[in-house]
C-alpha cells in the first residue's frame, strides 16, 4: 500500500507538472504553459522576456559556453508594468529560442537549454547545457525570447527512491514504516539529563540516536548556525565518522557551508552539485573542481575516500547513487528537512552499500513544520491518505514530509528522538509576541542580545514628521483601501503608496547606518504587487531603496531583516485562502505562511492590509486584535 500510494502521487505531480494547472495567481504552471498560454498571460505570470537582442555570443566556447542578450528599445526588466514583472533569478534553468513574430515559440523554432548565468535590469547572461560550434545558429540579427524550463530530475530521482525502499534492508523498511521504534544508546542518558545548554543537550540526545533524532527549528533560533555546526563538530571529531549534510534550496546548502567554513580549523568536504547554484565562496568544495587535480580514476577514488563530509542538496545527491557504492555515511543530517518530500529522501536513507549495509547509519532531521512546507501541485483531497493501516503510522496526507510523519508517530520512549530548540535571538520580544503565543504556545523566551533589549530612538531628522511616532513601534498596522481596479486584485495602489512612504522613513531613521541587504525587507504576495511597489519606490529618488528586497514570503523564508513590511494585498474575501496554509495542531489554529512573514523581522514589523477582510479569517483577526493591543 505505501508503495502503490506514493508512485500514484508521484505519477500525478509528474503528471500536473507537465499538463499544467492554474497557480494561485491565477496563471498557468506546467511545461503546457510553454505553448499553451498566450503572451498576455505569460507576461502577468512573468514567465516570458521578450524582444531580446544577442550583444555577446561565446556559444562556442568548450567550457561555459554563453550567451548575454539585452533589451531592445528602453524598457528594463525589472520595471515593465504592475502587470508584467518577470520572474527570473540567477540559476532559473531556461528555453531560449529565436521570437520574432506572434507565431514563434518552442514549438516551431530551434529551443537551446541552458541556466541564467546573471540578469540585471537591461542585460542577461545565459550559461548554455551544451557548446553550439555552429554559431549562425544564434543570428545576431534576430530577436529572441527566454522562458522558465522544467526538469524531470527530481521525479527521477524519486521513483529511483521507491525503487531503492523495496530493495532496502527489512529493518530500514520496518524503522519507516513505523513498524519497530527508533533505538537509542543509553549511556549517554545522565549526560543529557545534567546539560543545561540547549546545544549540547541536543548534540548528545544527537549522538545518543541511533536510527533518527528529529530537531525542531523555530524562526532565529540557531538551528544550522549554531545547532548543525556543533553537531558537525562532534561527528568529525570521531576520525572514524563519514558524514553527509543535505539541504531542499542550494541557499541553505550555502547556509551548511557557511557553518562548517566556521569551523576552526576548518574541515575538509566536498560539495555535490552545480557551479551556478553554488555561492561562488564555496565553489572551491564543488566535486568538479575537488578532483580538478586528480590524474586517474584511481585518485579520484582516493580523494573522496579520504574526505569525510560531503554536502548537496536532496535531490543533487539522490542523482549521484553511485557515491552510496564508493562511501558509507554513518550520519545524515538534513536541514530543511519539512521542505522535503518523503519521497525525495527515500533513495538516500533506502540506499545500500556495495556489502549490502545501509550506505547511510542513522539521519538526523531538522526542520520546523509551522513554517513553509514542501512545494506540491496537488491539492490536499488529492493528496490524502484513505487506507487505515498507512494512516496507522502517521501518513495521512502525501503533501507532508518525512519530518512531520515521524514527528506525529512519537510517543513514550520515542520521545527520545526529538527535541526543540527555545531561545531564540532573531526577533525582539514584541515583534515575537504573537507568533510565539499564537503558533509556538509561548515556548519561545528572547536571548536578550543587544537588538532585543535597546530602546528605539527617534531621529532628529523625523521628529516634526507625521510618522515619526512609527518608528518608535515595535509593531504597527495602517489601514489600506479595497483596490477593485483590475478584476484579478492582486494589486492594491494605497497599500503600495503606504509601503514606499514607510520605506523612506526607515531610510532616514537609519542614517548612514542602513543597509540594503540586512535593514529592509518588504513582503507582498503576488509579483504584480511587488512590480508596483518597486516603482512607487523608485520614484522617492532614492538609489539605496532601489536595492532593497521586495519579494514573496516563500522567497524571504530563511532571511532577516532588522525591519519587515509586509502588504497584505487583499483586495476581495476569496484571496484570504491563497494568502494564507493552515494547519491544526493541538487545537491551535497554525498559519505557515503568516508565521515566516512575521518571524522575518529582528527589530520592527509594519503591515499594511484592509482591516475589515482581513478580520473574516481568525488568524489575522487575533493578530489585528493583538496589534490594536
Amino acid at each position: 500500500a505505501y508503495y502503490y500510494s506514493l508512485y500514484n502521487f508521484i505519477t500525478k505531480e509528474q503528471y500536473t507538472t507537465k499538463s499544467g494547472d492554474t497557480d494561485y495567481e491565477g496563471g498557468r504552471m506546467g511545461t503546457a504553459s510553454l505553448w499553451l498560454s498566450s503572451l498576455a498571460e505569460k507576461c502577468e505570470a512573468g514567465e516570458i522576456l521578450y524582444n531580446l537582442r544577442i550583444t555577446k555570443n561565446r556559444a562556442a566556447d568548450e567550457h561555459k559556453a554563453h550567451v548575454v542578450l539585452s533589451r531592445t528599445g528602453s524598457v528594463s526588466f525589472s520595471e515593465d508594468t504592475p502587470e508584467a514583472l518577470p520572474n527570473f533569478r540567477a540559476g532559473d534553468a531556461i528555453v531560449l529560442y529565436e521570437r520574432n513574430k506572434d507565431t514563434d515559440n518552442v514549438t516551431n523554432k530551434m529551443v537551446f537549454k541552458g541556466n541564467i548565468e546573471a540578469i540585471t535590469e537591461n542585460d542577461i547572461t545565459i550559461r548554455l547545457r551544451a557548446p553550439q560550434r555552429n554559431l549562425a545558429i544564434l543570428p545576431a540579427e534576430s530577436l529572441y525570447a527566454v522562458e522558465h524550463d522544467a526538469s524531470d530530475i527530481t521525479f527521477r530521482a524519486m521513483f529511483l527512491g521507491l525503487s531503492a525502499f523495496v530493495s532496502a534492508n527489512q529493518e530500514r523498511r520496518d524503522l519507516l514504516l513505523g513498524q519497530r521504534p527508533p533505538e537509542f544508546d543509553t549511556a549517554f542518558d545522565s549526560q543529557i539529563t545534567a546539560s543545561e545548554n540547549d546545544f549540547t543537550r541536543i548534540t548528545l540526545k544527537a549522538q545518543a540516536a541511533k536510527d533518527y533524532f528529529l530537531l525542531i527549528g523555530p524562526p532565529g533560533t540557531g538551528k544550522t548556525s549554531r545547532a548543525l555546526k556543533q553537531m558537525a563538530e562532534i561527528f568529525h571529531q570521531d576520525e572514524r565518522k563519514q558524514i553527509l549534510f543535505l539541504a531542499y534550496t542550494n541557499r541553505a546548502t550555502d547556509e551548511i557551508c557557511k557553518a562548517l567554513s566556521s569551523i576552526c580549523p576548518q574541515p575538509d568536504y566536498i560539495r555535490i552539485g552545480s557551479e551556478l547554484p553554488c555561492d561562488p565562496a564555496y565553489r572551491e568544495h564543488l566535486i568538479e573542481n575537488a578532483l580538478a587535480d586528480c590524474a586517474n580514476r584511481k585518485e579520484a577514488q582516493e580523494r573522496i575516500a579520504r574526505c569525510r563530509i560531503f554536502v548537496g542538496t536532496a535531490a543533487s545527491i539522490s542523482n549521484r547513487p553511485e557515491l552510496f557504492r564508493l562511501k558509507h555515511f554513518d550520519v545524515a543530517i538534513v536541514d530543511e528537512a519539512t521542505q522535503i518530500l518523503e519521497p525525495q529522501l527515500l533513495g538516500i536513507l533506502c540506499a545500500r552499500n556495495e556489502d549490502g549495509r545501509n550506505a547511510v547509519g542513522k539521519f538526523i532531521l531538522i526542520g520546523d513544520h509551522k513554517q513553509l512546507p514542501a512545494v506540491v501541485l496537488q491539492s490536499s483531497l488529492q493528496s490524502e491518505i484513505h487506507d487505515e493501516a498507512l494512516r496507522a503510522i502517521g501518513l495521512t496526507n502525501l503533501k507532508d514530509s518525512l519530518f512531520e510523519r515521524l514527528y506525529r508517530s512519537l510517543g513514550g520512549e520515542a520521545d527520545k528522538a526529538y527535541d526543540q530548540l527555545r531561545k531564540q535571538g532573531r526577533m525582539h520580544p514584541a515583534v515575537a509576541a504573537f507568533p510565539n503565543k499564537v503558533f509556538y504556545g509561548g515556548d519561545l523566551e528572547s536571548l536578550n542580545l543587544p537588538h532585543q533589549t535597546e530602546e528605539l530612538v527617534l531621529s532628529p531628522l523625523l521628529k516634526d514628521d507625521e510618522d515619526g511616532r512609527l518608528m518608535v513601534q515595535r509593531v504597527a498596522f495602517l489601514p489600506s483601501s479595497p483596490d477593485i481596479s483590475t478584476a484579478s486584485g492582486k494589486i492594491n495602489h494605497s497599500e503600495a503608496v503606504i509601503v514606499a512612504r514607510l520605506a523612506k522613513k526607515v531610510f532616514i531613521q537609519y542614517g548612514s547606518t542602513f543597509n540594503a541587504k540586512r535593514t529592509l525587507g518588504i513582503i507582498t504576495p503576488y509579483r504584480n504587487q511587488i512590480a508596483l511597489i518597486k516603482r512607487e519606490i523608485t520614484c522617492l529618488g532614492i538609489a539605496e531603496l532601489n536595492h532593497i528586497l521586495v519579494d514573496t514570503v516563500e522567497r524571504f523564508q530563511g532571511s532577516e531583516r532588522d525591519v519587515i513590511i509586509y502588504s497584505f494585498c487583499i483586495n476581495h474575501a476569496w484571496q484570504l485562502e491563497f494568502l494564507s496554509n493552515t494547519i491544526e495542531e493541538d487545537g491551535m489554529l497554525i498559519d505557515r505562511k503568516l508565521n515566516v512573514a512575521l518571524t522575518r523581522a529582528r527589530k520592527q514589523l509594519f503591515m499594511t492590509g484592509v482591516p475589515e477582510l482581513l478580520r473574516t479569517n481568525p488568524v489575522y483577526a487575533a493578530l489585528l486584535n493583538a496589534v490594536e493591543r
